[in-house]
């Protein structure tokens, strides 16, 4: 367990990229929904680790371009124990960055075309060209 936290930990602080200064580019609109894509324990936890620095992003963008799902579901086995407790130990984070969500007009507006339930979001990604991933329950 220690080890996974380790990991966790080193993959999130790697994951950090600079987001904040292309949050707010414009970004063709148009939005993808991948729900195909599948998950790993690595990809999820370092999404939920930062999910305070994707919140403050979020909360700058204007546009949102292409929107890519992940479901966590994908993740198998053990994985999915380890997971639950990263989400739990993240909480406040994850309400922060769902706030974030509802609040960004254009990015609710494109999970709401996708179907996407706000609440059911724990983690989300957003790319330097401005594509956001959103990773659900």
């Amino acid at each position: 367990m220690k080890r996974l936290l380790a990991i966790a930990a080193l993959l999130a602080a790697c994951a950090v990229v600079p987001v904040l200064a292309d949050a707010a580019k414009p970004v063709d609109p148009g939005v993808t929904a991948s729900t195909g894509t599948k998950a790993d324990l690595g990809t999820v936890t370092s999404a939920i680790m930062a999910s305070r620095t994707s919140a403050i992003a979020i909360q700058a963008m204007t546009t949102v371009g292409t929107v890519n799902i992940v479901k966590i579901s994908e993740v198998a086995g053990d994985d999915k124990q380890a997971l639950e407790r990263i989400i739990a130990d993240n909480e406040p984070d994850i309400t922060g960055l769902q706030a974030a969500i509802m609040a960004n007009s254009a990015l609710k507006t494109e999970l709401d075309k996708a179907t996407i339930d706000t609440s059911a979001i724990v983690a989300a990604n957003i790319e330097a060209d401005g594509a956001v991933t959103v990773f659900v329950k």
